[in-house]
């Protein structure tokens, strides 16, 4: 009672100052405190859940956010296993929706509501159904072919892998993720170049040094472990211990400098099957029977991991595993899909031990995902290098069927790259399957610039109108990226000699993980092609997205990387041109440990960046919660406010609270954003305070 006396009267002494303070000024500022403008009101994100609308529903929505003081809404159409509480479902642009649409745009209009559309259905991040496969984010896959000394090569290139993934021939699951459509994968592949190099003298194949491959249990030997089939796995068991292992044995001591591995290393979504540092090590001995840790094998971003070791001799090396965690699902937590069982071992696809240097953790440096540590995971100087003049493009040599007939140039043993590109397969979500299909090409401007206009031309019909400078529907947010990691598009070579100024083609060994020139050669080549994926993602998406949007009177507000780097690009360019640079922060829980470090940092790009390019807003999806646990529905303003004071003092003027789900019905406690709030609506015990 005392704690409250005081704020009491804190508060009456302020107030004091502010009348007397601002008499002289017109009371201006204790009114805006009071009845504060448009602009210094928050939004929210409002959510149309799985064509759950009814027009009573959108009506007492609109209202009561008009009266309890909220500036605007965001619209996002996406389900989350949600369940169906209507009579009749709506949708996604049916005439039913959009029927409701209109109803919602004339209304706002009226209450003089904000409004925003999220730039896909569901919230990540620019995709539909009506995006071709063609158009669809890709990547480069690549075979290799072997030319012994003294041969010639005379037949048919191993296609590279077609696989609709992310990784090489492992296959993207229908239905994956957030994603409720069960449709068979789309399909796309073409040939980018082939090119052949003088392999190293220190790069054996480990095949020529015939080691015998045992392991605890299961059946696994060489071939199958080194075939580059990352997409067939063979189960590992574990024993009572929890530990399981494959061994390699040589006839004679060998040199091991890098291992790559496909098995126990998936992080699972937002990394919630931890950091795995000690689930996976590589061991070593003389004599088959004392082993000692060469190194741990911590998890990466891709399925495949390339990482050097400890260089070591030794005549029997072993890669160990411990039970790896029960996989972390957010299907099985909603409600689809059924329970993850605990697994009774791990799945092995690949392990292949190097007698060579190669680029450490190759697999993100070349974008096939991001990462956050690349420079702290340099590859040192080498000797095992790719002379320039040993590389040569057969590209125009190999026919159509995929046949080449080729004599290497001097003695030694060659290796043949048959590159090329594939679908990763990724969709918009958590969207319902009518609305659901392939994210763009986020690198090809025209792909870019169909997609938008065909997704906005859809909502001039569902607003008959009523958007851009006739008033209505007046921005476009893009959340935060997750549609994974793109590494190539067809004009990809052309952009790179145009962005900077050397030939990208004679430098793709790199992007299989061998060294070209010099390791510091090959990892600047390796920030060149990343920086020229950021410079056209930028480009292409996001400032053609702005130029799309002013041409039809809107603007964006626009995230990035939120709580760790979500894409291949630079986060302030990504928010330079978007009228309101957005952010995040979630109240501490399960996903973010309680430490919102990464968040303010979040908060404090976007200030910087309106600062720089001249924004007078920073807005932030706010107080996003992670309701397992008995959290749902638990929120107040008591335990938010310590969040929404750390926004504040990162830099955000513009709350825009993740989530009020629109409620179609009046049973309470209403709808929700599957296991994601806030659970901020009508519904909400205080909702009107």
């Amino acid at each position: 009672m005392k704690n409250c006396m005081r704020i009491t009267a804190t508060f009456a002494l302020l107030l004091f100052h502010f009348g007397v303070h601002s008499q002289a000024s017109g009371d201006t500022l204790l009114k805006g405190f009071l009845t504060p403008p448009n602009a210094a009101k928050p939004r929210v994100w409002w959510h149309w859940m799985n064509g759950n609308i009814t027009k009573d529903g959108i009506a007492k929505d609109l209202h009561w956010m008009s009266r309890s003081g909220i500036g605007g809404f965001q619209n996002f159409d996406a389900s989350l296993g949600t369940p169906q509480v209507v009579e009749k479902r709506l949708s996604f642009m049916t005439p039913g929706w959009k029927d409701a649409f209109q109803f919602t745009t004339k209304l706002a209009d009226s209450l003089h509501l904000e409004m925003a559309i999220a730039g896909s259905p569901g919230w990540s991040e620019s995709g539909g159904p009506w995006v071709k496969p063609e158009d669809g984010m890709k990547k480069i896959v690549w075979s290799e072919t072997i030319v012994p000394e003294g041969k010639t090569f005379n037949g048919v290139l191993p296609a590279p892998p077609s696989a609709t993934g992310t990784f090489q021939n492992i296959s993207t699951k229908a239905g994956a993720g957030l994603s409720e459509t069960t449709t068979e994968l789309p399909m796309f592949h073409k040939d980018i170049a082939v090119i052949a190099y003088k392999i190293p003298t220190a790069d054996i194949v480990l095949a020529k040094l015939k080691p015998v491959v045992t392991s605890s249990r299961g059946h696994f030997d060489l071939a199958q472990l080194t075939d580059g089939d990352v997409g067939a796995t063979n189960l590992l068991p574990t024993d009572s211990s929890g530990y399981a292992w494959i061994q390699f044995e040589f006839d004679k001591p060998q040199t091991i400098k890098a291992i790559t591995i496909v098995g126990g290393g998936d992080r699972g979504p937002f990394g919630l099957n931890g950091d795995l540092k000690e689930t996976r090590s590589l061991e070593a001995s003389d004599d088959g029977d004392n082993f000692k840790r060469v190194c741990f094998v911590p998890a990466g971003n891709v399925l495949q991991q390339t990482i050097l070791v400890p260089v070591t001799t030794a005549k029997f090396f072993r890669l160990t595993f411990k039970d790896p965690p029960t996989p972390f699902s957010l299907a099985s937590l909603i409600g689809v899909g059924g329970a993850v069982k605990p697994p009774a071992g791990t799945d092995i696809a690949e392990i292949v031990l190097h007698t060579a240097i190669l680029i450490n953790r190759f697999e993100e440096k070349a974008a096939f995902a991001p990462a956050t540590d690349l420079f702290a995971n340099q590859t040192p100087a080498s000797e095992d290098v790719i002379l320039q003049t040993d590389i040569i493009d057969l590209s125009a040599k190999m026919t159509t069927d995929g046949t080449l007939n080729w004599t290497p140039p001097s003695p030694g043993n060659w290796k043949i790259i048959r590159f090329g590109y594939s679908l990763i397969g990724i969709n918009n979500h958590p969207a319902s399957p009518e609305a659901t299909g392939l994210e763009v090409d986020k690198l090809d401007p025209v792909a870019v610039k169909k997609y938008f206009e065909n997704y906005l031309d859809q909502y001039k019909s569902a607003t008959n109108g009523l958007m851009g400078n006739k008033g209505g529907l007046q921005y476009m947010v893009t959340d935060s990226w997750e549609a994974g990691a793109q590494n190539w598009t067809g004009n990809m070579p052309q952009e790179f000699k145009k962005r900077r100024g050397y030939d990208l083609l004679l430098w793709m060994p790199v992007l299989t993980g061998h060294i070209v020139k010099s390791t510091e050669a090959s990892e600047q080549f390796l920030w060149d092609f990343r920086k020229t994926l950021s410079e056209l993602v930028v480009a292409y998406h996001y400032d053609q997205l702005t130029t799309i949007l002013q041409q039809r009177g809107m603007k964006r507000y626009s995230e990035s990387h939120e709580s760790g780097r979500a894409l291949i690009a630079d986060g302030m360019d990504v928010k330079r041109t978007a009228a309101v640079p957005m952010s995040a922060m979630w109240t501490p829980g399960v996903i973010n440990g309680g430490v919102q470090t990464a968040y303010k940092l979040d908060i404090r790009e976007s200030a910087s960046v309106a600062h720089i390019y001249g924004q007078n807003l920073v807005a932030a999806e706010s107080l996003t919660a992670f309701g397992i646990g008995g959290s749902a529905w638990s929120y107040s303003p008591e335990n938010l406010k310590p969040t929404a004071d750390l926004e504040l003092a990162s830099g955000l003027n513009r709350f825009v609270i993740h989530t009020s789900v629109h409620q179609p019905t009046d049973k309470i406690p209403g709808l929700g954003l599957g296991p994601f709030g806030q659970w901020f609506n009508r519904n909400e015990t205080w909702a009107e305070q």
